[in-house]
């Protein structure tokens, strides 16, 4: 089955837990998140996550309904995915991942893995665009952070 990870980091001179706190500060993403300036969910796992992603820049949003995976502050981590029919024929996960580094400071992570037959096709449309994304909330959430 076919399969391919988007990924990117970056390292912030903050605490996780202050790093933490704006990444789940759903309400302030407009601020500062270029990528998925607007999300509306309670991060309790297993309910929904509508994304609204600036897909391509200048562009109207796309809305993605997904499922939040993951949301656990002691490890720093959060996410989010779905499924396309089933997982055989498309599904995606989200991570999100804080990790502690010497002196204060925090390494983000994010990577989206997806599997299935339709990842071919999803890659030769969206690969760029997720990449260019991501690096984007890299960035910005780095720059965030700091200035706090």
């Amino acid at each position: 089955m076919p399969t391919a990870i988007i990924e990117a980091s970056s390292e912030i001179d903050a605490p996780p837990e202050r790093v933490w706190s704006i990444l789940v500060d759903l309400a302030s993403y407009a601020e500062w998140n270029p990528f998925t300036p607007r999300i509306d969910a309670s991060l309790r796992v297993g309910e929904p996550v509508v994304l609204h992603v600036a897909m391509t820049p200048g562009k109207k949003r796309l809305v993605q309904r997904e499922v939040c995976t993951a949301n656990d502050a002691s490890k720093h981590e959060l996410g989010w995915g779905t499924t396309m029919l089933t997982p055989f024929v498309l599904h995606a996960n989200r991570v999100q991942r804080l990790e502690p580094l010497p002196g204060g400071r925090t390494r983000y992570y994010t990577a989206d893995a997806f599997e299935g037959l339709l990842v071919p096709l999803v890659m030769w449309l969206y690969r760029s665009d997720i990449q260019r994304g991501f690096d984007g909330v890299a960035r910005a959430l780095k720059e965030r952070a700091e200035r706090a």
